[in-house]
């Protein structure tokens, strides 16, 4: 185990207040915009989730890119 965890779509929006739809996080992944999702299983009802280190670094980088334009 690496001590890793994972962070739920309600969870993305609630403790880390993105506030974006599902549809526009897939957009933003897809151009390399937003931290990759991955499926806990094969199943069509698994949750998509994002490694919390992750969602974390993007915040901090986008906190610190709009100081720096401001």
């Amino acid at each position: 185990m690496t001590g890793k965890a994972v962070v739920t779509f309600k969870r993305l929006r609630g403790q880390f207040g993105v506030p974006y739809s599902r549809t526009h996080l897939a957009r933003l992944e897809d151009c390399g915009k937003f931290p990759s999702s991955f499926k806990l299983s094969d199943h069509r009802n698994s949750p998509i989730v994002w490694w919390e280190d992750e969602i974390i670094d993007w915040l901090e980088k986008r906190a610190m890119a709009s100081t720096d334009s401001s």
